[in-house]
């Protein structure tokens, strides 16, 4: 198995397990109060933990006032008093959705589950994994290195213990905000010998494969490029139709947080 594939693999199960409720200390919960017995302000714990984002950039009220109706008042919070901006030196930038809009409509046109109108990117890594909010779904994870998407169960953004649903606040902070167990260290060096090669990303890059992977590319940092972000998802995109996976139930010893199944092909019927 290549660098690329177990990467992704580590996410998704990373991405899962930030799902389950996290325990956070006293410190970090939310100044409003929760909707939610026992939920946190992940976003909080975000900024006492790992700080303000690098290259932050404030989103007026008036402007973030237009994503009312996309994402929850959480995130928007966030960019208002923080920003959007990256961590890890690069590795993760939390976004404004609008520039990603077009990629979404690329890959979901046509399919019967999935409306681009209903989802927005709230955050993408250095390589191409983008994180969306879907007003109904919620969590959802786009990886545009090997074309798949990423759609946790309903159940993931429910209380196990008592069935009730999570707050749609504490939803897109866990999904944007408890990110550290995603990345492991050979993502993080990965990302030090690109930076070294390319240069560090600025606001609205990332690393691209050239050639991509889906035409035979390799999981190299020599066939590395900085590119636009949104550009190049853009071209990513449009190189084929992408395949929706889910996360199969807990079978241990082998997969104690459950493995990845293909499902089926998202866009049009003719795609599949």
């Amino acid at each position: 198995m290549t660098a690329a594939p177990i990467s992704r693999r580590r996410a998704l199960l990373g991405a899962a397990a930030s799902l389950a409720v996290p325990t956070i200390p006293r410190f970090a919960l939310a100044q409003d109060q929760p909707k939610v017995a026992g939920e946190v302000d992940m976003f909080a714990y975000l900024i006492a933990k790992e700080g303000e984002p690098q290259h932050a950039s404030k989103l007026d009220p008036a402007d973030a006032g237009r994503y009312s109706d996309r994402v929850p008042q959480a995130l928007i919070r966030f960019w208002i008093e923080h920003g959007r901006g990256s961590y890890f030196d690069g590795l993760y930038w939390i976004c404004e959705p609008e520039p990603f809009d077009a990629v979404l409509d690329l890959i979901f046109e046509g399919d019967a589950e999935f409306g681009a109108p209903d989802m927005a990117v709230v955050a993408y890594d250095a390589f191409g994994r983008l994180k969306v909010w879907h007003r109904h779904l919620r969590h959802m994870n786009v990886f545009m290195m090997d074309s798949s998407v990423f759609n946790p169960t309903e159940k993931s953004w429910h209380d196990q213990r008592t069935g009730q649903a999570f707050s749609e606040d504490f939803s897109i902070s866990t999904h944007v905000a408890a990110m550290r167990s995603e990345f492991d260290q050979d993502e993080r060096d990965f990302l030090a010998a690109a930076a070294a090669r390319c240069g560090a990303l600025e606001p609205g890059e990332v690393y691209g494969f050239f050639p991509a992977l889906q035409m035979g590319g390799a999981y190299k940092v020599e066939n590395l490029k900085r590119v636009r972000a949104a550009e190049h998802f853009v071209f990513l995109a449009q190189l084929g139709p992408f395949h929706l996976t889910r996360l199969t139930p807990p079978d241990p010893p082998a997969y104690p947080f459950g493995h990845i199944v293909p499902v089926r092909v998202i866009g049009k019927p003719d795609k599949r």
